[in-house]
């Protein structure tokens, strides 16, 4: 079933006409899995040096004419247009010149690099109306955005750690990708920022890192004239890229002291890990088709006690599950048990525990395995070791 359809369904996202085209809601379901995948994604980041940072979702239209590319981009911007043009405030359509404002409020050493941001971003973005669909195509997204300031020296070392952890993420999802590097075209190399010798010198560590890692990768002559990127692609479409520009640290006046005391300045790579979380989102629900892995599940234990009597037992029981970090919902609605175990199905809740009179006096439960296994029953404490050993 396609994600439009199924991510109703299971109350991931929604749209309401009066709010727009473009501007989706998402449900708490939806939120839990954003929140997920990006305390996923934050937390392997921070293991590797990465600050987390917040900069403004609007500013001035000033910073994206210091980056030279206002002129541009300037029609897909959501602008309140002011009688000064550089006084317009404009809601952001991506991160990076916040970043590199951010490393220009102060003076670095060589000691310091390579620098790392990383910031889970809201941009803008003013797509055609006959474009947007769904959480695929928007006019507000959320990435996971991250800058590097580096030496020319740490090129390799960083394009490898970047490459790892596109592939820690894409297999922990379980999406079969596929890299390209996105170099210049022969033809036109005077229309480039950067020397050869830089460009050249990119390429060949990208080239040298994803062989090293035994992936297989395409090469195609489609690089923006700022800088070659290695690409990741999930079924014909850009997930994530890792980055490079030449020009915005010149933009930007962006420099750091050498071991000679002379001032240089840094490379940038420009990284974002899965596209925007909306988009994931839909990817993985047509994917998986709702039926997450249980790590991922926005509900992953619904409990269902078949009578009022035994609502105590229960809220015990999500308690004690609670304080293990398990996502735990209970079923209080007047319905019978056959409706909520129909709903509970419905929703592909991976456990559903079942409390009924037997199980209640016994105390035992029922477990219910979406999709796996016949039930089973377990003692409250069998089933809180079990949740205990899954994590």
């Amino acid at each position: 079933m396609e994600y439009s359809k199924l991510g109703k369904e299971l109350e991931i996202y929604t749209t309401v006409d009066y709010i727009g085209k473009g501007f989706p809601i998402i449900l708490p379901n939806g939120a839990k899995m954003i929140k997920i995948l990006r305390d996923m994604v934050e937390d392997e980041e921070e293991k590797r040096g990465y600050m987390i940072v917040r900069t403004p979702s609007a500013s001035r239209a000033e910073i994206y004419m210091i980056e030279d590319r206002w002129e541009l981009e300037k029609k897909e911007i959501f602008t309140i247009e002011a009688e000064e043009e550089a006084n317009s405030i404009v809601l952001r359509p991506y991160v990076r010149p916040f970043h590199c404002s951010m490393y220009s409020t102060k003076q670095h050493s060589y000691k310091e690099l390579p620098i790392k941001y990383s910031e889970t971003s809201t941009v803008f973005r003013d797509e055609p109306t006959s474009k947007i669909r769904g959480l695929t195509c928007m006019r507000q997204y959320s990435f996971s955005d991250a800058s590097i300031f580096l030496t020319i020296e740490q090129l390799e070392k960083v394009l490898k750690e970047s490459v790892e952890l596109e592939e820690l993420f894409m297999n922990k999802l379980g999406l079969n990708v596929e890299f390209r590097i996105s170099n210049w075209n022969d033809k036109q190399k005077e229309e480039y920022i950067g020397t050869i010798k830089e460009w050249d010198t990119c390429i060949n560590a990208m080239k040298k890192v994803l062989t090293e890692k035994n992936i297989n990768f395409i090469e195609n002559n489609d690089a923006k004239m700022y800088g070659p990127s290695i690409q990741v692609f999930y079924n014909g479409k850009l997930l994530a890229k890792i980055e490079i520009d030449f020009e915005i640290t010149h933009r930007f006046d962006l420099k750091y002291t050498d071991k000679d005391g002379l001032e240089k300045f840094p490379l940038y790579i420009h990284r974002q890990d899965l596209g925007s979380y909306e988009s994931m989102l839909a990817i993985l629900i047509e994917k998986y088709q709702g039926e997450f892995p249980t790590w991922l599940a926005p509900v992953q234990c619904m409990i269902i006690p078949e009578l009022d009597e035994y609502i105590d037992y229960a809220n015990q029981m999500k308690e004690n599950l609670r304080e293990r970090r398990v996502r735990v919902s209970v079923d209080f609605t007047d319905k019978s048990v056959e409706e909520k175990l129909k709903k509970a199905k419905l929703f592909k809740i991976p456990y559903i525990v079942l409390i009924g009179k037997k199980e209640y006096n016994n105390n035992e439960i029922l477990v219910i395995r979406y999709g796996k296994e016949e039930p089973k029953k377990y003692t409250m404490e069998e089933v809180i070791e079990k949740f205990e050993r899954r994590k």
